[in-house]
């Protein structure tokens, strides 16, 4: 099914704003290469969320399956590494890109960052490379009886609405629809 830049976003939407597997042959494209601002001898890690799993939802059409993984570490010294890739299996969507932000409180992580490229089977997504994007996480433990971490929808940057990957880790606000993750791990971990 062909679907254009707005039902995408739709599609890919949580109650706010919107929002992926790298073996076909669909339309890709990448941004210029963005310089990863931290060097790993930069000082000790302050902060590291590293995450990766499947997340089903249900947007009205029955269960979706969403496969993640992203690594977000921020050094002592305030600058941040990192990459994340979405899959949104449904609609044959993958969402990858660099991390350029990640703050927390507690267990609870804000990560933000940049998409580098995706893959689409509709040419014109391609218009969202180089947006800004960012996701909310829980951790809630290691144990069996711990309950499922957790993770909101991704969330962008569009026209009229302020919000950018930077403000969104700065601010740390909670809105967005946040799910259980199935079959993966979450961990929020401060030095």
């Amino acid at each position: 099914m062909r679907m254009t830049r707005h039902r995408l976003l739709v599609v890919c939407c949580s109650t706010l704003l919107a929002c992926g597997d790298p073996t076909g042959s669909t339309p890709m494209a990448t941004s210029a290469a963005r310089p990863i601002r931290a060097s790993m001898d930069g000082g000790g890690t302050g902060l590291s969320v590293t995450g990766s799993g499947h997340v089903i939802r249900d947007l009205g059409a029955g269960p979706e399956l969403t496969t993640f993984s992203y690594s977000a570490v921020r050094r002592v010294d305030a600058n941040t590494t990192g990459q994340f890739q979405f899959d949104f299996r449904a609609i044959n969507v993958v969402v990858h890109g660099t991390v350029t932000c990640v703050t927390s409180a507690g267990t609870v992580a804000w990560i933000g960052g940049v998409i580098d490229w995706l893959r689409s089977d509709d040419p014109a997504d391609l218009e969202l490379i180089g947006t800004d994007i960012w996701w909310r996480v829980t951790d809630n433990g290691e144990g069996a009886g711990d309950a499922a971490d957790a993770t909101t929808s991704l969330l962008f940057t569009i026209p009229g609405v302020p919000i950018t990957a930077a403000s969104w880790c700065a601010d740390q606000p909670t809105r967005g629809v946040e799910r259980p993750i199935n079959h993966g791990n979450i961990q929020v971990k401060s030095e």
